[in-house]
């Protein structure tokens, strides 16, 4: 995997500070935007995920779009699993969301917003 510029200076320093949120998002696409089989997995389930309201119910019953936890720089795995400490579960869900619908944004943005973005359904598998 691609080392990072900033992964690079990871562990040099003790006093490393934590990173934003809003940092740890774009840091986290980053990584995903790096790996192909990311871009490859948006595209087949983009026109999988229909328009009506019909199908799914509720989000858990949708295709899910997987991410391996080992394909993140190290960095962001500590930062992401510090994240996941200090919020609950639903919140950890819609950060996930977030940072894959831009996948899908970079796809197709109307229909990212008009389907996908309701129905997606995120799992990180470590």
């Amino acid at each position: 995997m691609t080392q990072l510029i900033w992964d690079a200076e990871y562990g040099r320093n003790e006093l490393d500070h934590h990173w934003t949120t809003s940092r740890l998002a774009d840091e986290f696409f980053l990584c995903l935007c790096l790996n192909k089989k990311y871009y490859e997995q948006a595209k087949n389930l983009m026109f999988k995920i229909p328009l009506t309201e019909q199908f799914p119910k509720r989000e858990e019953e949708g295709l899910p779009f997987v991410i391996d936890f080992k394909d993140l720089s190290p960095k962001v795995q500590d930062e992401f699993t510090q994240y996941c400490t200090l919020y609950n579960k639903k919140q950890v869900t819609v950060f996930l969301k977030q940072i894959v619908i831009r996948l899908f944004q970079n796809l197709d943005f109307a229909y990212a917003h008009m389907s996908v973005m309701k129905k997606l359904c995120v799992e990180l598998r470590q």
